[in-house]
């Protein structure tokens, strides 16, 4: 297994963190975590003329047809910088499972549209079970003159306000047995969504999503009806070990702050990054960091190549 970085992705790291340093600086995240609307709509804009939504699909489709570490690695460099907006949601938690399960019609309305940047999505799992088990999922689709109707309540659902279209898990009354959990794609302009605000200490755009007797067209549906379920437990292995890759870059940022500190930090008369004890706390940070970053590309080489992953993840 080779976890090293070719050239391809080392330009694109390179470029990324050149781009964000000057596109992406703490005052804009700042200024983002005080703002209602949380698209942050220049810095969408130019990332999408930089090819960065379409990056993970297939160029047929008008993306640029890379790889899970190209994604990676693209995703680390934006934890480094905590980039806001909708990237992740409508990408990864998005993007990534139409390209799975969607039918080539659904792929080819949407897809071109996320990967341009026009069209922002999010996913809707989370309910009021926090248990992520087959049981959980209470809302429910119940299969009506050709289409579906759709009652229930999503939490915790990201971006909900800028999003074009949900993404989400529903108990599908028209199946019989223990298989009946179908994804469905929910405009957001529908009749019959409520969006409501939820407050957290981080200032996140989190919704509570209401949908009371929603009607949806049959070609709503994402993938086979009654099978959402394992291909939704690939989506999150997937977002999980991405979202460990913004994690890192976030840490290692931390990591590159705390060394530049001790260097210019004086006391006693000398720099504290001259202190042993000092320079022994940073190297715990160092192993630490490149122990997480190993371990989590690791899991993604793996869920390139097909393998089982689980553990890893």
């Amino acid at each position: 297994m080779d976890l090293g970085l070719t050239e391809t992705q080392e330009i694109l790291r390179r470029t990324a963190r050149e781009f964000l340093t000057v596109e992406c600086p703490t005052s804009l995240v700042r200024e983002m975590e005080r703002r209602e609307d949380a698209l942050p709509e220049d810095l969408w804009s130019r990332m999408a003329l930089m090819g960065w939504m379409g990056l993970p699909f297939v160029e047929s489709l008008g993306g640029g047809g890379g790889s899970l570490t190209d994604l990676a690695v693209l995703v680390e460099e934006m934890g480094r910088f905590l980039v806001p907006g909708p990237f992740f949601n409508t990408v990864i938690e998005v993007g990534l499972v139409l390209s799975d399960v969607g039918s080539p019609e659904l792929q080819k309305r949407y897809i071109p549209q996320l990967a341009s940047g026009s069209m922002v999505a999010t996913s809707a799992f989370q309910e009021q079970d926090a248990r992520f088990v087959k049981k959980s999922v209470d809302c429910s689709a119940k299969f009506v003159d050709g289409g579906y109707l759709l009652n229930g309540v999503k939490l915790f659902v990201e971006h909900a306000e800028s999003a074009d279209f949900f993404l989400l898990a529903a108990s599908d009354e028209n199946c019989n047995g223990g298989e009946k959990i179908s994804l469905f794609i929910v405009p957001s302009v529908t009749r019959g969504i409520t969006l409501s605000p939820m407050q957290n200490m981080a200032h996140e755009p989190l919704f509570e999503v209401k949908f009371q007797n929603v009607k949806l067209m049959g070609d709503s549906l994402v993938g086979d009806s009654g099978k959402g379920w394992d291909p939704l437990m690939r989506h999150v292995e997937l977002s999980t070990v991405m979202s460990c890759v913004r994690s890192v870059g976030g840490a290692l940022a931390v990591l590159d702050m705390t060394v530049s500190y001790v260097k210019e930090r004086v006391q006693f008369g000398r720099p504290i990054g001259s202190f042993q004890s000092v320079q022994h706390d940073c190297a715990d940070i160092l192993n630490a960091v490149d122990a997480a970053r190993l371990a989590t590309y690791q899991a993604i080489t793996k869920l390139e190549d097909g393998e089982e992953a689980s553990r890893e993840v």
